[in-house]
C-alpha cells in the first residue's frame, strides 16, 4: 500500500543555508526474505517517483524491523537534484515517527571516505609489493627448478657414459683373460663381427669358439652357414650332437696356402 506523496519541509539546522524541499513517500512491500522487500521498494521507489529520476537524487530507508511473514514498511526520499548545493542533514516526519535523512557526505563523512580511501590506497599498493614480490620470487624458483633438472639430466648422462666406459672395460678385460697375450683383441673381434655379418639367414647358429686363433661355430643342418666365399668353412666328420655340426673357420689367407685341419682340431 503506497500512501499519497507529500512536501515536507525539513528541520533545517540553526545556521544552515536553505536546503532543498523533501518529498517523501510511504511504501509497502508484501512479506517475503528481506532482500526480496528491499529490491521490491527499491523498484517501486523508481516507478513511482514525482520526476523523472535524471532530475532527482533519493534514497530509501526501511521503517521497521523485518519479520517473517510480515510486509515491509519503507519510505523514499526526493530531492531534485538541481537544488542539490552541498551535503546535508535534516529531519523528516514519516507515520508519526522522525526519521534522520543525509543527502551526500558530511565533513565527517567526508574525512572517514578519504581515510579510508587512504587506508585502501596503501592496502592496494601493500598488495601490488607484495604480488611482485611473491612473482619474483617463483619465477626464481621456478628458474632453480629448471637448472637443477638440467643439472641432474647432465649428472643421469655423465654417469650413463661412465657405467658404458666400465662395462667396454669389463669386457675387454674378460676377453682379454680369454684370449691371453698372444693375441691381439682386434683379430678376436674380427672373426666375431665376420661371423655375425656372413651366416646365411636360415642358418641356426648354437654356439662359437675361439681358442688361440681358431674359430670354429656350431650350427644345425649339414648346410654351411655362412655365404662368404673369403675364408674356408670346412665341416666335422661327426656330428657333435643330434642334428648340430661343428664348422671351421679359416682365415682369408688359408685360400691361398696349404690349409690346416682346422676340423680335425676342433673336432670332437
Amino acid at each position: 500500500m503506497n500512501l499519497p506523496l507529500r512536501e515536507v519541509e525539513p528541520q533545517a539546522e540553526a545556521a544552515a543555508p536553505a536546503m532543498p524541499h523533501i518529498f517523501v513517500r510511504a511504501l509497502s512491500t508484501p512479506p517475503g526474505a528481506p532482500w526480496e522487500q528491499a529490491r521490491a521498494a527499491r523498484l517501486d521507489s523508481r516507478h513511482g517517483a514525482p520526476l523523472p529520476l535524471a532530475e532527482l537524487m533519493h534514497q530509501v530507508r526501511r521503517l521497521d524491523r523485518w519479520a517473517p511473514g510480515q510486509p515491509g514498511r519503507y519510505a523514499a526520499f526526493y530531492i531534485r537534484a538541481r537544488e542539490f548545493r552541498e551535503p546535508f542533514e535534516s529531519s523528516v516526519e514519516v507515520d508519526g515517527r522522525t526519521v534522520r535523512v543525509k543527502f551526500g557526505a558530511s565533513s565527517p563523512d567526508l574525512r572517514r571516505f578519504q581515510g579510508a580511501g587512504a587506508a585502501l590506497l596503501a592496502i592496494t599498493l601493500c598488495g601490488a609489493i607484495l604480488g611482485t614480490g611473491v612473482t619474483l620470487a617463483l619465477a626464481a624458483r621456478r628458474e632453480a627448478e629448471t637448472r637443477l633438472a638440467a643439472e641432474e639430466q647432465l649428472a643421469a648422462s655423465r654417469l650413463k657414459l661412465a657405467q658404458a666406459h666400465r662395462d667396454r672395460s669389463n669386457q675387454a678385460r674378460d676377453l682379454r683373460a680369454l684370449v691371453g697375450h698372444a693375441r691381439p683383441l682386434g683379430e678376436v673381434l674380427g672373426d666375431l663381427t665376420w661371423v655375425a655379418t656372413s651366416k646365411t639367414p636360415e642358418a641356426r647358429l648354437t654356439g662359437v669358439h675361439w681358442e688361440r686363433g681358431l674359430l670354429a661355430v656350431e650350427a644345425r643342418g649339414e648346410q654351411p652357414p655362412f655365404l662368404a666365399v673369403d675364408r674356408p668353412i670346412e665341416r666335422s666328420p661327426k656330428p657333435l650332437r643330434a642334428g648340430v655340426w661343428l664348422w671351421a673357420v679359416g682365415r682369408p689367407q688359408d685360400l691361398v696356402e696349404q690349409p690346416r685341419p682346422v676340423a680335425a682340431e676342433l673336432g670332437p
